[in-house]
């Protein structure tokens, strides 16, 4: 070979080995392709974007921006593009012209605006050169190969050559916004903190659902507003409150729709709404969650009996109900929710037959007065069902399916002497229950506490998932994103807490005023009011804590420790009647403990709390007072400035009696005087020289002291 062959034959090998190398190398090269840089690159608005062949883009359309053209790797020469909008039918598309664009130019580069949303083509063509020597070739060949049928270069002379031509579809921005979405929860779905409402600070259903959305483009209280409510009330009540978060929602963002994602009972919430006279075509999406189209059995538990199903939540809601139950004066939970009364819970009993009689496998139909508990508001609500397919509302429904069969469907239950819708079982109660056999309730298909049947009543657009109820606000966050954005999400949060996949135990503290109070665990941790500050302990995880502005003041905490916990109490007000309510909620059983004494104004009085974890007899052991010489004395000085004690020696005897006490090395010594201190305060209260508060605060004291 001669010099000049031999060096045109290393290039030419140099080049193909170049060629191979990105081939095999890097494959994703073979298919390199210019690109379009739109946007403000200083991270202004709009926002940079690059746009590459085949592309979708959302962009705010007539918003002009500075945009250039990132050439190929295998473009050697200058370039220009032109860009085009594609008009007119897919048979017969037109071009038409809307910049011409170069490389990026520092002293600024030429403002592009989107004048509609379509399809778009932008040509990239480069500068020949005179002369077609091996490069020349080279490039050829390598235009031909990477860009295949895409026009390749046809190096000329002089003229630009087009040697690639992007297609790629433009979205207007503003059609993607996301729609404002509400979330409504389910019963036990809400609770105050200190007179707020919050969505589900004691079970955290939602908050996997609520932070997949946030991490996938919504922002709280921008674009997602959760709804929060007093679910003891009507579904009629509620779906008035709906309206007007609605109203106020509309004007937050200034448009005329919301979606809603509504679990449980938010559903028929949210049916309620649209399906009344007051619904203002206001919801474009509504995205039910297991909501019990039909009712649910096991309300009739609660409304015929005061009971509660076995599932994990239905025995914290009774417990939660139960607590409140005696600080409103009612013996029993079902004198409660029947006096106060609590609807919502006869609003979920189904409206279908569900109730057979021990012997018959007889199941009347619904309704039937002489048979089954009614429930008016599911009835008018399902028989209207129409206006909620004729609404123009978007549905869609995900249901929760088991694999077994664990959704109670039928009540056998033993026929009462007389029917009665206002005695207790009045209708019946179930066979066994609640602890012999299947306690009278026989099972079958459904997510645990909605059948299957009530739950898919609704059947547009059904989706069934294998879940849990109180489970399915997570499970279904992936598909709920997608119906409410058309997209697939990015990320799924299934993390946040996750109560009741993670959750075995719950503890609940309550006081019934006049005080406020603070949780100590086995571990030192507080959940509670801080004395000191005026502020909040929120130490322990995941517990809640009402707060100390509001007469409902209590505590919940998942995942109870083993051993004593320390409650310390603060007298409020002008002191007092208080009670200690405690209740503890576990897989197997559920139990509960009252502590009543008396208290003072600011008085600080401990008590130990001791929670025992062990297996099916888990259970609250006991309450005692935490009593010292230093505070039964303080307690002795208070009472008789609040006139509990009446009479000054009396006053002084207990001191002196205390005192000397506290002298003593025996414990024994120490014993008779704090009996003999008993017996004063006997004498005094049957002489009416101290009153029963004063009398059951100072015997509580002394007894600690005798026993510790």
């Amino acid at each position: 070979m001669t010099g000049t062959s031999e060096a045109i034959f290393d290039r030419f090998s140099l080049a193909m080995a170049v060629a191979a190398f990105l081939l095999i190398a890097l494959p994703s090269f073979a298919h390199a392709s210019s690109s379009l840089v739109w946007g403000d690159q200083n991270g202004g608005t709009p926002t940079q974007i690059e746009i590459f062949d085949g592309g979708t883009y959302a962009v705010p359309l007539n918003t002009p921006a500075p945009a250039y053209i990132v050439p190929s790797l295998l473009i050697f020469g200058p370039v220009s593009a032109t860009l085009y909008r594609i008009m007119g039918p897919a048979e017969a598309p037109v071009r038409e012209e809307i910049a011409s664009l170069g490389f990026q130019n520092p002293d600024g580069d030429p403002l592009v605006s989107w004048p509609a949303a379509g399809s778009y083509e932008l040509d990239v063509a480069e500068f020949g050169a005179p002369i077609l020597n091996f490069e020349e070739k080279l490039k050829r060949w390598l235009a031909r190969l990477f860009f295949a049928d895409i026009a390749y270069a046809q190096f000329g002379p002089s003229d630009p050559t087009v040697v690639e031509t992007l297609h790629f579809t433009i979205e207007d921005a503003a059609s993607n916004t996301l729609d404002p979405v509400i979330i409504i929860p389910g019963i036990l779905g809400s609770a105050q903190h200190n007179g707020e409402w919050l969505i589900d600070p004691i079970t955290h259903a939602y908050d996997n659902l609520i932070d997949t959305l946030i991490a996938n483009g919504y922002e709280k209280d921008v674009t997602l507003f959760p709804f929060p409510y007093e679910w003891r009330f009507s579904n009629r009540t509620t779906a008035t409150l709906l309206d007007e978060k609605i109203n106020d929602i509309k004007d937050v963002c200034d448009c005329d729709k919301v979606d809603i994602v509504a679990h449980s009972m938010g559903g028929l919430v949210a049916r309620q709404y649209i399906q009344s006279d007051d619904y203002d075509g206001d919801i474009d999406q509504l995205i039910f969650l297991g909501t019990p189209h039909l009712g649910a059995p096991n309300a009739y538990l609660m409304w015929e009996g005061g009971e509660a199903g076995t599932e994990f939540k239905d025995k914290l809601l009774r417990e939660v109900l139960k607590i409140e139950a005696r600080k409103k004066g009612y013996s029993t939970l079902f004198s409660y929710e029947r006096g106060l009364p609590i609807p919502s819970v006869q609003e979920l009993l189904p409206v279908y037959g569900y109730i057979k009689h021990v012997g018959s496998p007889n199941i009347p139909t619904y309704p039937n007065s002489s048979w089954y508990p009614n429930n008016l508001f599911l009835q008018e609500l399902n028989s209207a069902v129409a206006d909620l397919y004729g609404s123009g509302v978007t549905i869609t429904n995900f249901v929760g399916q088991l694999t077994e069969s664990t959704t109670i469907e039928t009540i056998r239950v033993i026929a009462p002497t007389t029917t009665s819708a206002t005695l207790l079982w009045g209708f019946g109660k179930p066979q066994g229950f609640p602890s012999t056999g299947d306690a009278g309730l026989e099972r079958g298909q459904g997510d645990a506490t909605v059948p299957l049947s009530s739950a898919s009543f609704v059947n547009q657009d059904l989706q069934i998932i294998n879940s849990e109820h109180n489970e399915l606000p997570t499970k279904a966050e992936g598909a709920v994103f997608k119906v409410l954005s058309g997209q697939d999400p990015t990320s799924l949060i299934t993390n946040s807490h996750g109560f009741f996949e993670t959750a075995k135990n719950v503890l609940i503290f309550q006081i019934l005023s006049p005080a406020d109070f603070v949780v100590e665990a086995p571990n030192g941790l507080k959940v509670g009011k801080d004395f000191a500050t005026g502020q909040e302990f929120t130490q322990i995880p995941d517990a809640f804590y009402s707060g100390f502005g509001t007469d409902d003041e209590y505590v919940t905490i998942p995942n109870p420790l083993n051993g004593l916990y320390k409650v310390i109490t603060q007298g409020t007000g002008s002191g007092g009647v208080y009670t200690i309510a405690t209740g503890l909620i576990t897989d197997a059983t559920s139990s509960e403990k009252f502590f009543t004494g008396q208290t003072l104004p600011g008085a600080l009085t401990t008590f130990h709390v001791d929670v025992s974890l062990n297996g099916p007899s888990a259970a609250i052991k006991d309450i005692q007072i935490v009593a010292t010489v230093g505070s039964t004395k303080t307690d002795i000085n208070r009472a008789f400035a609040l006139g509990w004690i009446k009479s000054n020696g009396i006053k002084t005897s207990l001191l002196t009696l205390l005192t000397q006490a506290q002298k003593l090395k025996k414990q024994s010594d120490k014993i008779k005087l704090y009996k003999a201190m008993l017996e004063i305060l006997k004498a005094a209260k049957k002489s009416g020289l101290i009153n029963q508060q004063g009398y059951d605060l100072l015997t509580a004291d002394v007894n600690w002291l005798i026993s510790h």
